[in-house]
C-alpha cells in the first residue's frame, strides 16, 4: 500500500471537518483538565473553540463524544478497505499485508500531539462512569464496522465464527494494549506498545485462518 492510505482526505471539505474536529476536542480536553469535565459545558467549549455551540453536537453528538472521538479510527478502517486494491483477497493476503502496513499507520497516527490527547482521554474513560459506558458502545460499533469491513475484503460471511473473532481480537486488543499502557502510568513511548501489541493481534488473527 501507498502512503496515500493514511493521509487525509482529499476534499477541501473532509479536511477541514477533520481539522476542526481535532481542534474542538483538543480544546474540550484542557478545558476539562482546566476546570473538571462536569463544570464544562459544551457552549464554553464552542465559543473557546470558535465555533457554535451547534457545530459541536453535529460533529460529536454529545459530551461525551469529546472525549472518546478517536481520528484514528476512520483511517484505519481506509486503510483496510484500500489494503492491496480492492478486489477480494484471501485472509492470508489481507494479513500479510497488514504486517506492512502497521508500522507506517502507528508512524503517520501516534504523534507527540495525539499520544498527549491519547493520553488525556484515557485518563476520563476511567474517571467519568458515562464515558466508560459511552466507550464500550463505541468499541462494539468499531467491532462491528471491521467485522462487516474484513467479510466485504475477503468474501467471507460477517457472521462467520473466524471473522467475529478477528474482529474483536483487533478492536479489544488494542483497548487491552491502551489499559496496559494506562496501568503502567503512561511510561514509556506508546508507539512501542501498540508495536507489539498489534504484532501480537496480528498473529493471533493469521492462526484463526490457517
Amino acid at each position: 500500500m501507498s502512503d496515500a492510505a493514511v493521509e487525509l482526505p482529499s476534499t477541501s471539505w473532509e479536511r477541514r471537518k477533520i481539522e476542526a474536529m481535532s481542534r474542538i476536542q483538543r480544546v474540550a480536553l484542557d478545558l476539562f483538565d482546566a476546570h473538571g469535565y462536569r463544570n464544562v459545558t459544551i457552549e464554553r467549549v464552542a465559543a473557546e473553540a470558535g465555533v457554535s455551540p451547534s457545530s459541536v453536537y453535529r460533529y460529536f453528538g454529545t459530551k461525551e463524544m469529546l472525549v472518546l472521538h478517536d481520528e484514528a479510527d476512520p483511517k484505519v478502517l481506509d486503510a483496510i478497505r484500500t489494503a492491496g486494491g480492492a478486489a477480494t483477497v484471501e485472509p492470508v493476503d489481507l494479513i500479510a499485508v497488514a504486517r506492512m502496513l502497521v508500522p507506517l499507520l502507528i508512524d503517520s497516527l501516534l504523534t507527540e500531539e495525539s499520544e498527549r490527547r491519547i493520553r488525556q482521554r484515557l485518563q476520563y474513560m476511567a474517571a467519568i462512569p458515562e464515558i466508560k459506558v459511552g466507550q464500550t458502545k463505541q468499541m462494539r460499533d468499531l467491532e462491528d464496522q471491521f467485522r462487516t469491513l474484513f467479510a466485504d475484503r475477503t468474501g467471507f460471511g460477517p457472521n462467520d465464527l473466524r471473522v467475529r473473532m478477528a474482529a474483536a481480537t483487533a478492536v479489544w486488543g488494542c483497548v487491552a494494549a491502551l489499559d496496559h499502557w494506562a496501568g503502567k502510568d503512561f511510561a514509556g513511548p506508546l508507539k512501542d506498545v501498540y508495536t507489539q501489541a498489534i504484532g501480537s493481534i496480528i498473529d493471533q488473527i493469521e492462526v484463526m485462518f490457517r
